[in-house]
């Protein structure tokens, strides 16, 4: 009976040991086609489908994402009025002519970057880079350039809105600046020393998300400008980038590089993006509106400070902004409950923490954005919605 049993599973076992020997043969011989077809395949002029497949396997996301977006990324250009110093020689004998002769335009077609947002030829850049010029234009990655018109910037924010005269443009979807979480790969495109490197195909640097939420004051970049939550990256960016999109791994435009940080003037891998929820929002209210509406604060407030904190009550609390006056009895602030004496500590979700806190973050916004104050009254925290209205004189 033992016998038996060893008989029969030493059967099995030289059954399974048949199967792996005509499986691993097989695998082998397909395995040897393979090599005999990329060999024959080396060896003869590629066909579109040996192409594709080497194209397939070299091919990483990222390499996916900056081909599907580099077609919408354009250098933006425009008539600069360049001045000449003066010249007592020819001031003397042609001085009918030397104030005209002292100016000149030029076409400098890089002075920055920009993307397509649609077919229809629509595309975002800074404003600052546009604030010099007259007569925009475009050049496309293929060459074309194309002229453009302004439809309107927001100064504040940094972002201006234009149209080239483009059909089926090819353009970049906007994504959604919310979802990025620190680590996560962006990549930089754009035409970074333009002048410099006129070669029309955008430059592609990738890196992560350093960080988020990221406010800057503005006067230690240009005066007026309102740099708050902004994304920081260690993608290299350097001037002639500004203007240009700053995407995720799926080709989304997740944000506008706009600045560096940097000693030397070269990218040393501190760079921020305007978020391009925020874009989305002046481009919204362009688009509905055809302007960007004007808005003023209805109250105002003075920092807390370790004397006015005791008088309210709120010490040993020194940070944040304290209501002193409402203009409108029926306005805004009226309506969202604000009262003279209040301590707003937060908008949304940044921590005020200074009058300046509070007015850049408001200026940053559009008609129609509701803000959640939370304040201190009476020794409790309250919240608050204010809503931004349009300020018609």
């Amino acid at each position: 009976m033992a016998n038996r049993k060893w008989i029969a599973l030493l059967v099995v076992f030289n059954v399974v040991l048949v199967g792996i020997v005509v499986y691993v043969m097989f695998r082998d011989s397909q395995r040897g086609e393979a090599v005999r077809r990329v060999g024959n395949g080396l060896n003869a002029t590629p066909t579109a489908q040996a192409a594709d497949v080497f194209r397939r396997a070299s091919e990483s996301p990222i390499v996916a994402a900056a081909s599907a977006a580099s077609p919408a990324v354009v250098a933006v250009g425009g008539t600069i009025t360049q001045v000449r110093q003066r010249d007592p020689f020819f001031d003397e004998f042609f001085s009918p002519y030397s104030e005209r002769a002292q100016r000149r335009s030029v076409d400098i077609p890089f002075v920055g970057s920009g993307v397509l947002i649609d077919r229809e030829g629509h595309f975002v850049t800074n404003v600052h880079v546009v604030q010099n010029i007259t007569n925009p234009f475009i050049t496309l990655s293929d060459g074309r350039r194309v002229s453009a018109r302004l439809i309107d910037k927001d100064n504040r924010v940094d972002i201006a809105y234009l149209k080239a005269d483009l059909k089926n443009a090819p353009y970049a979807p906007m994504g959604d600046s919310e979802s990025l979480v620190p680590g996560e790969w962006v990549i930089a495109i754009g035409n970074p020393f333009g002048d410099a490197m006129p070669d029309l195909r955008p430059t592609v640097t990738v890196g992560v998300v350093s960080a988020l939420h990221r406010n800057y004051k503005a006067d230690d970049i240009q005066s007026g400008r309102i740099y708050l939550d902004m994304i920081q990256t260690d993608a290299a960016i350097n001037p002639g980038n500004s203007g240009g999109p700053l995407i995720d791994i799926n080709g989304q435009i997740v944000g506008i590089n706009t600045f560096i940080v940097s000693r030397t003037g070269g990218s040393v891998g501190i760079g921020f993006a305007i978020p391009i929820n925020r874009v989305k929002a002046v481009v919204d209210e362009i688009r509905r509106h055809g302007r960007i509406r004007n808005y003023a604060l209805d109250f105002d407030v003075l920092d807390l400070t370790p004397r006015v904190a005791s008088m309210l009550g709120v010490a040993p609390k020194t940070e944040g902004a304290v209501v002193r006056v409402i203009y409108e009895p029926d306005g805004p602030a009226a309506r969202a409950g604000l009262e003279v004496g209040d301590v707003v500590i937060q908008a949304d979700q940044l921590a005020i923490k200074s009058r300046a806190d509070l007015l850049n973050y408001f200026l940053s916004l559009q008609v129609g954005a509701r803000i959640d104050f939370k304040v201190i009254r009476d020794g409790k925290v309250r919240t608050l919605q204010y809503l931004i209205e349009e300020y018609k004189q």
